[in-house]
């Protein structure tokens, strides 16, 4: 049976409950009967904090509620996808109505939720605070305070985050005001667990008494409650709300007009503008250049003249008059080329000019666009012209500049969160960098295949991974190398192994062609050995994983997945169990990866075509029609990698798509939550050419391989 959500809303000022029909800044609302498709089972809860005085902010709060629900509702698609919109939206609007010459400024924090069946959206902004109660603990979202959070009205850009639960009856959420963060999570226990919404509330009154809060609280129930205190209230609004006046801007010197210029507005950013002193300057430069070069060259003439004329003209040498001759002949070609040269360079830096308008013109059509079709057709277009303009002024800041707001311009389109990324070391230029692994997680240890040499390196990224390149990454495992009596041959992938019952110490394992799984231990510095039996039968082994201390070998080319059970360092095979049984036809010819669940065991497979699928006891669970249905609008096309992330109910499964530029995350379920793109040193799309990812958690972290160069991308 599907959840159900009833919610109750509290206000306190300095202790004493306000008695009103809607609380400012405040919404629980069920889904409309005109929605958007998709969005017809969800449930939205939003709490918006404004600085200022209640009675200032009150009309304001009220109509940035009415406009996220509008759009999060009007938006189809995924659920994380659409409250990243919505709150794209408000935050738009209140940075306008700031810079509108409003008296006082107001920022903000939110928080987002959405319950749709079992499951729970969040997404927060600024200094947001919720508590998700379960039977078994509260967890706070955040679980600690961002290293940067950046408030609503601020600036166009923000430092949003998002989670996501599985929800089962019983749970509590609650949002409250950021001032409650400071309370320990411990004391609202009695109102999150084995509590409901109306002991709560009252809990809640002698909790936060004589402080002042406003709050949302909600439990979800598979029983339909005979009394709903404020259940699924939409809050209306107090007065009749006002109009947001548009922002003001700064104002900027005027490109050259002509007949078929793109007039901008107000609500229009500005862009870099075409600077004709520095056009021309760059002009006077590259002609002034020429023309020394002409002046070296008529100098150089006029002393070979000089030389020529200093003979004994009385002498009828006809050799003397070769020299002259071909003086006569050259000095006009060299003219004419270094001319040549002058109006070539002018006109290439006529043309960059005419290109940067253009381009900037693009842009603004992009975003006065009345449709997302329109929209991604004048941003590809911008793309092209920026293409022709890099290879005029290849690395040049502003067009790079131009390039990152083309991106996110398009990552608005998609709902796609673009995060920072630093280039952490740079390996040899004939480097392939395969595969990454993580190991020691305090020193920020990491591990990476160079397929192309066959080598594994060891780089020591620091703590919070941001020793970038400061030492020479160590070789660990190499072709032939001698391990006691077995020779190293080609690697294939590697995986952290952490110690169990049958291992004691926690190592980098990595397969190796040959028939042996290599294990290097970090804390001795020391490498061993162990074969594997059956490797004779292997065929083309892509990728390898663990679960419950066994080691799993995906082999395309054997259409299998080889199992062997841990016996000490060692490994043996178990009769009969040597091989992964499906039920149904599992394709594993055209499998890239693979990935064990380590609750049921489940197994999730990724395939080169961009399918996705997951077992459970041999037999399908979930397929590619489902993910086709999960709300992800561009499907995968080319993956290369799956991860596994988290435990328990919050564990996400996120794939590496080069053929899109993303990596995207789905629940367990098969639902899509959120995708990402970050840009490489170069301005370009770091995970179009993306082999490998590890993942870091709170906050979060995406450390990818990509040709000889590993990164880490994150949302700070």
């Amino acid at each position: 049976m599907e959840l159900q959500a009833v919610a109750g809303q509290l206000q306190l000022v300095n202790g004493a409950v306000q008695d009103k029909a809607g609380i400012p800044g405040l919404l629980a609302q069920s889904a409309p009967s005109k929605t958007a498709r998709s969005r017809e089972r969800d449930s939205l809860f939003i709490h918006l904090t404004l600085t200022g005085q209640p009675d200032e902010t009150e009309i304001l709060a009220q109509d940035l509620l009415d406009a996220i629900s509008n759009r999060f509702y009007n938006t189809s698609g995924s659920v994380t996808a659409a409250l990243r919109k919505a709150i794209l939206e408000i935050n738009q609007l209140l940075l306008r109505y700031n810079l509108s010459g409003a008296k006082t400024i107001h920022e903000g924090a939110i928080t987002c939720a959405v319950m749709r069946a079992n499951e729970l959206f969040v997404a927060q902004a600024g200094e947001a605070f919720a508590l998700l109660g379960h039977n078994f603990g509260i967890e706070r979202l955040p679980a600690s305070r961002p290293a940067r959070t950046t408030p609503l009205g601020r600036t166009a850009g923000l430092d949003m985050r998002y989670y996501h639960n599985w929800l089962l009856s019983g749970d509590m959420l609650l949002l409250a005001d950021p001032r409650l963060e400071h309370m320990p999570t411990d004391s609202f226990r009695p109102i999150l667990i084995d509590s409901d919404v109306e002991d709560g509330i009252e809990e809640l009154k002698e909790l936060i008494t004589p402080d002042s809060a406003r709050i949302i609280l909600v439990e979800f129930t598979d029983e339909a409650p005979g009394y709903l205190p404020d259940a699924n209230h939409r809050i209306e609004p107090a007065v009749t709300g006002q109009q947001l006046a548009p922002p003001t801007r700064p104002p900027i010197r005027e490109a050259p007009t002509q007949d078929n210029d793109v007039g901008t507005d107000g609500d229009t950013p500005a862009f870099p503008m075409v600077d004709v002193e520095t056009v021309e300057t760059s002009a006077r430069k590259a002609t002034s250049k020429l023309a020394l070069a002409l002046a070296g060259v008529t100098g150089w003439t006029a002393d070979l003249l000089g030389k020529v004329r200093s003979g004994d003209e009385s002498e009828e040498d006809p050799s003397k008059w070769a020299l002259p001759a071909i003086l006569a002949i050259a000095i006009p070609i060299i003219v004419a080329i270094i001319v040549t040269g002058v109006y070539l360079q002018r006109g290439r830096v006529a043309r960059y000019s005419d290109l940067r308008r253009e381009i900037s013109e693009t842009i603004i059509l992009a975003q006065q666009a009345d449709s997302e079709e329109s929209s991604e057709s004048f941003y590809s277009d911008a793309l092209t012209l920026l293409a022709e303009a890099e290879e005029l002024r290849p690395g040049d800041s502003d067009l790079s500049s131009l390039r990152q707001n083309v991106y996110l311009g398009l990552d608005s389109l998609s709902g796609v969160s673009r995060l920072n990324s630093t280039l952490l070391q740079q390996f040899e230029d004939s480097s392939m960098m395969a595969s990454v692994e993580l190991g020691e997680v305090p020193n920020g240890e990491l591990y990476a295949l160079d397929k192309a040499n066959n080598r594994v390196y060891r780089v020591t990224a620091g703590e919070d991974f941001s020793a970038t390149g400061t030492s020479e990454p160590e070789i660990v495992l190499f072709e032939e190398q001698v391990i006691g009596s077995h020779i190293l041959g080609t690697l294939i992938d590697i995986l952290w192994r952490p110690s169990g019952n049958q291992v004691t110490r926690d190592g980098l394992a990595t397969l190796d062609l040959r028939g042996a799984l290599i294990t290097y231990f970090s804390n001795f510095a020391d490498t061993r050995a162990v074969p594997l039996a059956l490797s004779s039968e292997w065929i083309q082994p892509v990728a390898v994983t663990t679960f419950n201390e066994r080691l799993y070998i995906l082999d395309p080319g054997a259409q299998v997945i080889w199992r062997y059970f841990a016996e000490g360092e060692g490994f043996t095979l178990s009769d009969g169990q040597e091989i992964v049984e499906f039920v149904d036809d599992a394709d594993l010819e055209h499998a890239v990866d693979v990935a064990i669940y380590s609750e049921d065991g489940s197994v999730f497979l990724l395939y080169d075509d961009g399918r996705v699928r997951r077992y459970v006891n041999g037999r399908l669970l979930w397929g590619e029609e489902l993910l086709s249905n999960s709300g992800l609008e561009s499907p995968l096309v080319s993956p290369t990698s799956l991860k596994i992330v988290g435990r328990g109910l919050n564990s996400s499964l996120f794939i590496v798509d080069p053929g899109s530029d993303r990596i995207i995350q789905f629940s367990l379920g098969g639902t899509f939550l959120a995708q990402f793109k970050a840009s490489d040193a170069n301005g370009e799309e770091l995970f179009g050419r993306a082999s490998d990812f590890v993942i870091t958690e709170n906050p979060l972290r995406i450390i990818v391989t990509a040709g000889n160069e590993l990164y880490v991308a994150s949302q700070n």
